[in-house]
């Protein structure tokens, strides 16, 4: 059910003119991880489920984009176990030398 709702999210979005930098990816990454889980943990009083999936989706739209930057084939399809699938590409990228935790920063914009 996940990777249809990711699919979809990615179809809907309009695509950039120009492709994304590295550093520019690695921006945008760590901004929405800076949501993640911070809905229900925020005592917020609305749908947090629904704001929680869309944090998700968002951070995911954003680590595809950054695979994607630096050369790795990456689609929705892998998405089915999505923590999974986020702590795989995430040491696939630190072993290229990009530091998706904000630290040390080394990646080199494409």
């Amino acid at each position: 059910m996940y990777t249809y709702i990711l699919d979809a999210a990615l179809r809907e979005r309009s695509e950039p003119d120009t492709p994304l930098a590295t550093d520019d990816a690695v921006a945008a990454l760590l901004e929405c991880r800076r949501y993640l889980g911070s809905v229900a943990s925020s005592g917020w009083s609305g749908d947090w489920g629904s704001a929680a999936l869309a944090n998700q989706v968002a951070y995911d739209l954003a680590l595809i984009d950054l695979a994607r930057s630096v050369g790795m084939d990456c689609d929705t399809a892998s998405f089915d176990q999505p923590q999974r699938r986020r702590i795989e590409l995430e040491r696939e990228l630190v072993s290229l030398g990009i530091a998706v935790d904000g630290h040390d920063q080394q990646a080199n914009s494409t």
